[in-house]
Formats: structure tokens, C-alpha cells, sequence
């Protein structure tokens, strides 16, 4: 389901991603060679619609991700999920001292597309 512009609508209350994991991250590129990024989160509460998804950026516009052997791979503590200009910005790494896009946020993407896919256990 393509969820472009109403991401922000979805992940509020008990789909939040707050206290998600992110279980892998795939960069792949598709038939006309453009990056496209799949995401799988899992460990939503009880009360959540989902259990786990996969979500699909496509049209990247620019992603950014670090990793340190020192650190856990990935708990969702916070997350920045904003319109802007007709595309998608997720930050799983936000800034919290503003509610716009920042030089200072970690772990995004910025793309014109992203999809919605509920996995089944």
C-alpha cells in the first residue's frame, strides 16, 4: 500500500514506531537500476495493527545510516516522520530540538515513494 502522504497519519498512538526494532535494512536496486531501500520493523506493542512490515522507499532522494559495533542495532527510540515537498523524510535517529529536517538528524531517508507491507508470521 503506498503510504507517501499519509505515513504520518499511521504511525501514531499504538502503531507508533517508538520501541520498535529495526530487524534488517536491504538496499536494492530494481529493473531500471534506482536504489530502493526495504526496511523490516518488528516488536510493535499489543494493541498495534501490525506485528511487523517491511517498508518500501523508492525515488531516493538521499539516505544517510551509521553503524558502530558499540552500540545496539536498532532499537527505535525516537523517529522524525515528515511531508516535505511531495516526498517522505523517516528519521529513526532524530534531532528532537526541532520538528523539521536537520543537519544534525541520523539514520534517514528522504525518497518520493514509500509502501506499506504487513508480514505475516
Amino acid at each position: 500500500m503506498n503510504i507517501t502522504t499519509i505515513a504520518s497519519k499511521i504511525f501514531i498512538k499504538e502503531n507508533s514506531l517508538v520501541s520498535t526494532k529495526i530487524e534488517e535494512i536491504n538496499l536494492n536496486k530494481d529493473e531500471l537500476g534506482e536504489l530502493k531501500i526495504n526496511i523490516t520493523i518488528s516488536g510493535f506493542s499489543k494493541k498495534s495493527d501490525y506485528s511487523k512490515i517491511n517498508l518500501l522507499f523508492s525515488d531516493i532522494i538521499e539516505s544517510k545510516f551509521y553503524y558502530t559495533h558499540s552500540y545496539n542495532f536498532y532499537n527505535v527510540e525516537n523517529f522524525k516522520l515528515l511531508p516535505i515537498d511531495g516526498c517522505i523524510y523517516l528519521s529513526f535517529d532524530p534531532d528532537t530540538s526541532n520538528d523539521k529536517k536537520s543537519d544534525d538528524d541520523s539514520d534517514f531517508i528522504l525518497a518520493k515513494k514509500l509502501e506499506l507491507f504487513i508480514v505475516n508470521n
